[in-house]
């Protein structure tokens, strides 16, 4: 009895585990703002006669029956029984579902799909630095709300497809020349491109040569006094030297 309890409660939760995850799933994503999406409900044999029913999370939204409209507007659906919504807000996400009934109440077609909302993605600013020191040219795609996008990049019109961060390195060989760069962010419900940003990357010039050392000016009474100086050392250098060799000469 006890095994069977525990074997009835692993059921339970594997079922409440796969009901929770189906919850999540979303066959449809659309953007804050947008202004227009279409159920893909299709029954290409509608007619006045049937009966069509439309209802977002159970609330019902569209009902007409013999051709008559009583919730909702004649053209809030196609000839092919599609639901339009428009201009769409996070309230617009959830679980709609559609029915089609022939004039005896039996079921001709049902449709049911989860729609998720999503913040639109802003239009990325692509930027870039010059790097010498490493032959590169660094790129980055600077985007609102960043997390959860998916970044792409093109060069000279062609996808870059190993490139998939807000950030490129390319190196200035590889580059050859300006190069048109493109980047794009995208999430499930929109994407935007950068304008195009062409990196201009010219070695710096080589730094000047040094400046010539300093020279040295002085005035004329200060070369004269400095002539005049060395003039007396060589005066009291020579004295000695007559002195000695004139005592000598009287020696001898």
């Amino acid at each position: 009895m006890a095994c069977f309890a525990a074997s009835l409660g692993v059921i339970f939760l594997l079922g409440f585990i796969d009901i929770s995850a189906t919850k999540d799933i979303c066959e449809l994503y659309a953007a804050v703002g947008q202004q227009s999406l279409t159920l893909p409900f299709v029954y290409e044999r509608l007619a006045n006669s049937h009966l069509v029913k439309w209802t977002h999370n159970s609330t019902l939204i569209f009902y007409r029956e013999q051709g008559k409209v009583s919730v909702g507007k004649p053209q809030d659906i196609s000839a092919t029984g599609s639901l339009f919504l428009k201009n769409l807000l996070f309230s617009s996400a959830g679980t709609y579902q559609a029915e089609v009934l022939y004039p005896n109440g039996t079921l001709a077609k049902m449709w049911t799909g989860r729609l998720c909302m999503m913040d639109k993605v802003s239009k990325p600013r692509l930027s870039y630095v010059c790097d010498f020191k490493f032959n590169a040219v660094n790129l980055n795609c600077d985007v609102v709300k960043p997390q959860g996008l998916v970044f792409s990049w093109t060069l000279d019109g062609k996808t870059l497809t190993s490139e998939t961060r807000p950030t490129l390195s390319i190196s200035l060989t590889q580059l050859k020349g300006e190069g048109s760069f493109t980047c794009t962010a995208a999430n499930k419900a929109s994407k935007e491109i950068s304008d195009i940003v062409r990196p201009t990357c010219k070695s710096p010039p080589p730094p000047p040569p040094p400046p010539p050392p300093p020279m040295l000016c002085f005035t004329r009474q200060t070369v004269v006094a400095a002539l005049a100086g060395a003039a007396a050392l060589i005066l009291l250098f020579i004295s000695p030297l007559n002195s000695a060799q004139s005592m000598h000469l009287y020696d001898a």
